[in-house]
């Protein structure tokens, strides 16, 4: 029981680093680009923070929820939820690159 709750820890750590790709799928799509080093000191801090954290809490997350009775449903609301956040994200990293 142990190994299932660590495998999946390690798939909700690798879910959320796919959810961290999100401003970069979105350079590769529209063939633009999103500012790294350009960017002001408090939305390099956000990002480093959102990136930290999605990976961590959706390990957290897999591990608590699998096998409960609405894990779909807590698993789908949180997609949606971190696929906003990336979103917003990546919305801000472009319009600090292009004003």
């Amino acid at each position: 029981m142990m190994v299932k709750k660590i495998a999946f820890i390690v798939l909700g750590f690798l879910v959320g680093i796919a959810f961290d790709m999100v401003p970069h799928a979105f350079e590769v799509v529209a063939k633009t680009n999103v500012c790294r080093e350009s960017c002001s000191n408090l939305l390099k801090v956000v990002s480093i923070v959102i990136y930290a954290i999605l990976p961590m809490a959706w390990g957290g997350l897999l591990g608590i929820v699998i096998g409960e009775h609405h894990a779909k449903r807590i698993l789908l609301t949180s997609a949606l939820f971190s696929l906003v956040i990336m979103a917003v994200l990546t919305w801000f990293l472009y319009k600090q690159q292009h004003p």
